[in-house]
């Protein structure tokens, strides 16, 4: 039977796949959940995971929960839901940042004018991005993901676009096409919220080649 980990007091610049790897050498993931702010893509500082097993669960707790990740101590342990409201931490009080004075989470309708946009040469910034994508329409913000140990870009990015229809030529126009030396993959970005995961892949145990700390 899965189980549910609330994760706490997480690195503010960590993103999605950083998550997915803190557990991924415990066992099988079945989904996935870092809370963003809405504005910035960025970290909220807390999400969920859902391991396939209680045993795959408890290995995760035991070896994360108190565990530093740039200079945060992680806390990891199993998520209850609370009366009428959100998933909170087992205990019954929410640890993630307070949600007082926070805008709405954007649903996946109305995250139109977000796009995604793979394969970016490592040089590319985020002032490169804007003067190609600003030819289709307007660019309301870039944001090139970098690694948080060295600075060095991802290779990737999140592109938020002044309209649907700004976005929707920018991937006309550039989607399979040479841009600063590299073909890019460019999509409409879905909520980075929650991933569902397939049954196959993830060990049991400690070892395996996860992200070491």
């Amino acid at each position: 039977m899965a189980v549910k980990l609330y994760v706490g007091n997480l690195p503010p610049l960590l993103c999605f796949p950083d998550l997915e790897d803190l557990f991924a050498p415990f066992g099988t993931l079945q989904s996935a959940e870092l809370m963003t702010d809405p504005a910035t893509g960025l970290s909220r500082g807390f999400g969920f995971i859902e391991m396939e097993t209680e045993e795959f669960a408890q290995a995760a707790i035991a070896a994360l929960n108190g565990k530093e990740v740039d200079g945060q101590t992680l806390t990891v342990n199993e998520a209850k839901p609370s009366r009428g409201g959100p998933m909170l931490a087992r205990g019954g009080r929410d640890r993630g940042p307070p949600s007082a004075g926070r805008p709405p989470m954007r649903s996946q309708a109305s995250s139109g004018t977000r796009l995604f946009v793979g394969n970016l040469p490592y040089t590319a910034g985020n002032a490169d991005l804007e003067k190609v994508f600003a030819e289709a329409g307007e660019v309301s913000s870039v944001m090139v993901v970098s690694d948080r140990f060295s600075g060095q870009s991802k290779g990737f990015a999140f592109v938020e676009m002044g309209s649907k229809e700004d976005a929707q030529a920018v991937i006309q126009k550039f989607n399979g096409q040479e841009v600063l030396g590299r073909i890019l993959k460019i999509n409409e970005a879905r909520p980075p919220e929650r991933r569902r995961f397939g049954g196959g892949g993830g060990g049991g145990g400690g070892g395996g080649g996860g992200r070491r700390f």
